[in-house]
């Protein structure tokens, strides 16, 4: 029984897919199909390429990137912490020496500084991965290595139904390739 889950984890089934993969090599053509693949309906779109094209992420309606807001809200929460943690601890335990006052900023300014760029930093890192979805465990396209030399593929999720459509649907807009995965 231990053998057959080892070999189940080593050797695990190959995962079944249903949709419709084409391929291209022009960066023109793949964006006017996925317009034309919005424009229909298709709005779960994957895009494969060796590079990031603007046209296609224009063409998928993709807005800009929010990781730029996770990481301010980190920051801000950052200063935030780094000030609230040096007037807690002076708060909470006194120290007059040499008749100095006791909450004094710029002392404070190098603590605060440096927690917002450390929790920034680790904002940043967890909102790229989890707005990239990453780790991902589960393979949700099937993948060909040519899409990490010079081709560009889009993965449309479909039933067996949909898929003789959006398959003429590709080849009309100069695909090379169309596999159907149904």
């Amino acid at each position: 029984m231990i053998l057959k889950m080892i070999d189940g984890l080593l050797n695990p089934p190959a995962p079944k897919f249903h949709g419709v993969m084409g391929i291209w090599y022009y960066v023109d053509d793949a964006t006017d199909a996925v317009t034309a693949l919005r424009g229909a309906g298709h709005k779960n779109l994957n895009v494969f390429s060796p590079v990031p094209h603007h046209e296609i992420e224009h063409a998928m309606e993709q807005g800009p990137s929010l990781v730029r807001w996770v990481t301010a809200v980190g920051g801000f929460l950052g200063v935030t912490g780094g000030f609230a943690l040096c007037f807690y601890s002076i708060a909470s335990w006194p120290l007059v020496i040499g008749g100095k006052e006791l909450f004094s900023v710029p002392p404070m300014t190098v603590l605060g500084y440096e927690s917002m760029i450390l929790i920034a930093g680790l904002s940043n890192l967890l909102g790229m991965l989890a707005l990239g979805r990453l780790p991902q465990l589960k393979q949700v396209a099937p993948y060909d290595p040519r899409f990490q030399e010079d081709r560009i593929g889009i993965w449309v999720p479909c039933s067996a139904a949909e898929a003789a459509k959006i398959e003429q649907l590709m080849k009309g807009h100069a695909a090379e390739e169309v596999q159907v995965h149904a």
